[in-house]
């Protein structure tokens, strides 16, 4: 027995928070693979002002359950570039309103609930056929643990209602709220969940093993404690990851610091009872979960009214440079539609554009590679990788959309090398992935890249890019493609030759023993992509130059 706990509620009490957690974690995992895609597009909707992004960061919320989540997710888009550090503020301001709804489930009282929605969960997954089917059963499932976790708690919790050690430590939490502020920072740092911590606070509140003036200190606590995943992700990222890292702890620590006095003097408890009549409940467990509510609701609406001030004095905090991360298309303007051949000429452009950011990605692996670049330098083919996708997208919309149009055979067979084009030149980009993974596999595993390697290396990639070049100003009116074709097949020829003479001489070197089998593969891995850059190139050319002649 523990002072008057037996075993048993022990177990309850542990037990009952790791499957909340458990739950808790697994509910947000289903609920992002059943979104999908769409995640992307709920962020996109964030961009629209600071409204909509504050609506967006408390509905993600509200479905992951899970500020943490939502704020690691917004510092990995704006680490991609698909969001600016403006832009993102407002997610997490939402986020701290959303993250308030778990304790307002739990002060509903359902949590004996759970028992009766895991058997439909399980059903769903069982017998659905389908993926998404499976996945919507699981994320019940899931659900249905987070309450059976918190109906354990509160079975483990009850004995200790009558237990004076303990009345007396929860009694000083509202004696002294900067002690309650700490202990709740410090275990919701731990288990890095705020959800987690304020429903603990919720079910001790509904056994009555807490009074609302000592929950106030732990829920307020929690949203302290909360920033230390935001941070520990920021690890490593962009500036602007970084600047959304610090947003969401200085947001929470200045928000808690502002409204202690309050607190200590007792008038923000007398606001909540007020809230909490009007509202017409006035239950301890509502109490708290109002408390929480009250708190990041009002702090969050107050400031995102100043999101350019409070930009500024973050960027201030965390001041420097970084390289603009480019976004979307730069020439695609539909009102050119009416005109087929200015369309044809913005995506020309655009092609030349996207191509020489692809040109830039691959040119940075193979100096990452020969050691030329830092690895902090080439992590940024993501960024660009991002960029490229997104250009291919709405220029073969676009694309399309021109094909639509009346236009002529000769703009016809224009369009479809075009359309062509911006494949291979997205395959540009999935090949320089390739060598950063590529590049990564030698630093973890120690492979070593002799002298001699990386000067075939470079060998291959200073003929390979002559044809990129070639491909690339082929998006350029240009003269003489019948002159430009000849250098480019003799090119390809070339880099086909000098491959399969590499190959030759790495099978051999490996037979002799004087190459390691980590080695060996490394080189064939990157001599065989850029083998392919240089295919893709070459289609490039043929493309355009043919289309051009014609």
């Amino acid at each position: 027995m523990i002072g008057p706990l037996e075993h048993q509620h022990v177990a309850y009490i542990v037990g009952g928070l790791g499957i909340f957690l458990y739950g808790l974690v697994s509910f947000s995992e289903y609920l992002k693979e059943i979104a999908g895609v769409r995640l992307k597009s709920i962020l996109d909707a964030a961009t629209r002002s600071p409204w909509t992004g504050l609506l967006t960061g408390v509905l993600m919320t509200m479905l992951v359950q899970s500020s943490s989540i939502v704020s690691i997710v917004t510092i990995a888009f704006v680490n991609s570039g698909l969001l600016r550090f403006d832009q993102a503020l407002g997610l997490i301001f939402g986020a701290n309103i959303g993250t308030t709804i778990t304790a307002q489930i739990v002060a509903f009282k359902i949590t004996e609930w759970g028992f009766f929605i895991f058997p439909i969960g399980l059903l769903f997954f069982l017998l659905g056929r389908k993926k998404r089917i499976r996945d919507i059963g699981q994320s019940i499932i899931a659900f249905a643990t987070l309450l059976i976790g918190l109906y354990l708690m509160e079975k483990g919790l009850y004995p200790l209602r009558n237990y004076e050690p303990f009345i007396q430590l929860m009694a000083s939490m509202g004696e002294h709220p900067f002690k309650g502020i700490m202990v709740s920072s410090l275990f919701t740092g731990i288990i890095q969940s705020s959800s987690a911590t304020t429903a603990l606070v919720v079910t001790m509140a509904s056994q009555q093993l807490i009074a609302i003036s000592s929950a106030i200190p732990l829920v307020l606590g929690a949203n302290i404690g909360t920033t230390v995943t935001a941070l520990l992700a920021s690890i490593g990222t962009r500036l602007s990851a970084k600047r959304i890292a610090l947003s969401h702890f200085l947001f929470n620590v200045v928000g808690v610091i502002i409204i202690y006095p309050f607190i200590v003097n007792g008038w923000y408890e007398r606001a909540v009872f007020s809230v909490s009549g009007l509202l017409g409940d006035m239950s301890v467990e509502r109490l708290v979960a109002n408390s929480h509510s009250l708190f990041n609701i009002l702090w969050s609406l107050f400031w995102v009214w100043q999101i350019p001030l409070f930009s500024r004095i973050i960027k201030s905090l965390l001041k420097g440079e970084e390289k603009t991360c480019l976004q979307g298309t730069a020439y695609l303007d539909r009102r050119l539609l009416q005109t087929p051949s200015l369309a044809v000429d913005a995506v020309r452009k655009e092609l030349y554009r996207m191509a020489t950011v692809a040109h830039e990605m691959l040119d940075s692996q193979i100096k990452n590679i020969a050691g030329d670049l830092p690895y902090s330098e080439a992590k940024r083919v993501w960024e660009l990788e991002n960029l490229v996708n997104e250009v291919q997208r709405k220029t073969l919309t676009y694309l399309r959309d021109i094909h639509g149009e009346n236009i002529s055979d000769e703009m016809s067979q224009a369009v479809s090398a075009l359309m062509q084009s911006v494949d291979d030149i997205e395959r540009w980009g999935d090949h320089a992935t390739n060598l950063f993974e590529i590049s990564e596999f030698i630093f973890e595993n120690n492979v070593r890249v002799n002298e001699g390697t990386k000067w075939i290396i470079k060998e291959l990639y200073s003929l390979v890019n002559q044809n990129i070049m070639q491909a690339i100003n082929t998006f350029n009116l240009f003269e003489y493609p019948d002159q430009i074709m000849k250098k480019a097949v003799s090119i390809e020829q070339q880099i086909d030759q000098n491959v399969k003479d590499y190959r030759s001489h790495r099978s051999e070197t490996y037979i002799s023993g004087e190459t390691e089998v980590e080695s060996a593969l490394v080189f064939t891995d990157i001599i065989m992509n850029l083998e392919r850059v240089a295919d893709h190139a070459f289609n490039i050319i043929q493309l355009n130059t043919s289309s051009f002649s014609s």
